[in-house]
């Protein structure tokens, strides 16, 4: 069993190069997708204050992601047995500090652990999100859509016609897609759970190492196996966060130019 799952992860580095690649996903789905927002909401006017089509065009563009969000957070507190006491889907608003609140949950206080799965459930449902619609509107299969690689995704997406022959289609597979890739930036309140679950899984990660390195056990395969499963989901948000910071940044470029 040892050497079979040796070859399987490329060596030992591998059970550690998983995880960070893992990390490294989240983290590009976390800055990129907030950047995009912060961008795409000064382009469309919404920073400025005025009203009109540009505040029209933000709200439509994240409501979406902004329910599905908000519904993670819900459904987080169903699982967690935690009860709640108010859920706004969406509802743009200004808070007492002055911060934009796009909707909310309100829930009993719970212990750290809860805490956390409730904050951090966005995570895991948007991309989630991006993953189902990207499967269900494109020609991509589900296997192909968890397991990206460039040239299945450049045939089955550009190469086969699917953004000609089906524009109405495409737009809104991209709508959802970038929709639920901002809507995956969870909240300042969210985050304040965020630094220990960070330090937490870094432990995790170097205990794994550490535990890799000459023994057999079956905790150390299930949480690579994990990793890795959660990196190939992962790989496919991040990239449509990174692309939509990228195009979000040129479109600003291009205005001022």
């Amino acid at each position: 069993m040892k050497e079979d799952y040796r070859d399987a992860v490329d060596g030992d580095d591998a059970m550690i190069e998983i995880p960070l690649i893992f990390v490294l996903e989240l983290a590009v789905l976390y800055f990129a997708g907030s950047y995009a927002m912060a961008r795409l909401a000064g382009l469309l006017g919404f920073r400025s204050g005025g009203a009109g089509l540009g505040r029209i065009a933000f709200y439509l563009l994240v409501l979406p992601g902004v329910i599905l969000h908000e519904s993670a957070h819900y459904l987080a507190c169903l699982l967690t047995g935690t009860k709640v006491l108010r859920f706004v889907p969406f509802l743009p608003h200004r808070s007492a500090s002055g911060h934009l609140l796009l909707g909310y949950v309100q829930h009993e206080r719970r212990s750290f652990p809860i805490r956390a799965i409730i904050g951090l459930a966005p995570i895991l449902l948007n991309p989630l999100g991006i993953l189902l619609v990207t499967a269900l509107l494109t020609p991509l299969s589900f296997a192909e859509v968890i397991d990206p690689r460039f040239e299945v995704i450049g045939e089955g997406i550009f190469a086969s016609g699917f953004l000609a022959g089906s524009p109405l289609v495409a737009a809104l597979w991209a709508y959802l897609s970038l929709s639920f890739a901002l809507g995956s930036v969870p909240s300042w309140e969210d985050l304040s759970s965020l630094p220990v679950t960070l330090l937490l899984f870094g432990g995790v990660i170097f205990l794994v190492g550490f535990l890799g390195e000459g023994t057999e056990d079956g905790m150390v395969v299930a949480f690579y196996d994990l990793c890795t499963v959660a990196a190939r989901g992962y790989a496919l948000p991040a990239v449509v966060a990174g692309v939509a910071a990228v195009v979000s940044g040129l479109w600003g470029r291009s205005i001022r130019g």
